[in-house]
C-alpha cells in the first residue's frame, strides 16, 4: 500500500507523518524506516525507528529514488513500513508529473515485498497529477 500525505508548505505534513511513524513503531512486528533529507526532521521519532537521511547518500533525483528504497528492502527483509518525508525536498524535482514512474515503481516494490509506504509531498490537491490521486487516503 502507498499512502500520500499532501498539502501546501506549512500545512503540517511532517507532524502528520511523524505521528504515523510513531504509531507504526508501537504496532509493527517488523522494522519501521523513516526517510528524510535532514536530521532536523527526525526529532520526536521513536528510537526504535531507523532514520535514514538522504543527504548522506546523495539521493537527489526522482529516477533513482525507487532504487534507493528497493536497496533498503534488499538489505533488510524485515521492513514493514517506510515513511518518506518531503519527497520534493529529497529529489529536488518540482514538476509533479515527473514522479509518475517513481510512484509506479514504489507501488510495485510495496506490493511485492508487503511493505507499506507513506510519503509527504508539498502540493495542493488541485496541483496533484491524476496518478497521485489514487494514493490519497
Amino acid at each position: 500500500m502507498i499512502k500520500l500525505v499532501y498539502g501546501p508548505k506549512g500545512f503540517g505534513k511532517t507532524k502528520i507523518i511523524k505521528d504515523n511513524v510513531n504509531a507504526a513503531a508501537k504496532e509493527a512486528k517488523g522494522n519501521v524506516v523513516f526517510i528524510t533529507d535532514e536530521k532536523l526532521y527526525s526529532v520526536d521519532i521513536d528510537l526504535n525507528v531507523k532514520c535514514i537521511f538522504t543527504e548522506e547518500y546523495k539521493v537527489k533525483c526522482v529516477c533513482c529514488f525507487a532504487g534507493f528504497v528497493q536497496g533498503l528492502i534488499a538489505g533488510n527483509s524485515d521492513i514493514e513500513h517506510i515513511f518518506i518525508d518531503g519527497i520534493k525536498r529529497i529529489t529536488g524535482e518540482a514538476d509533479l508529473v515527473k514522479y509518475e514512474q517513481m510512484f509506479a515503481d514504489l507501488k510495485k516494490i510495496s506490493d511485492e515485498n508487503d511493505v507499506d509506504i507513506e510519503l509527504t509531498i508539498s502540493a495542493d490537491k488541485s496541483e496533484l497529477p491524476k496518478f497521485m490521486l489514487d494514493y490519497i487516503a
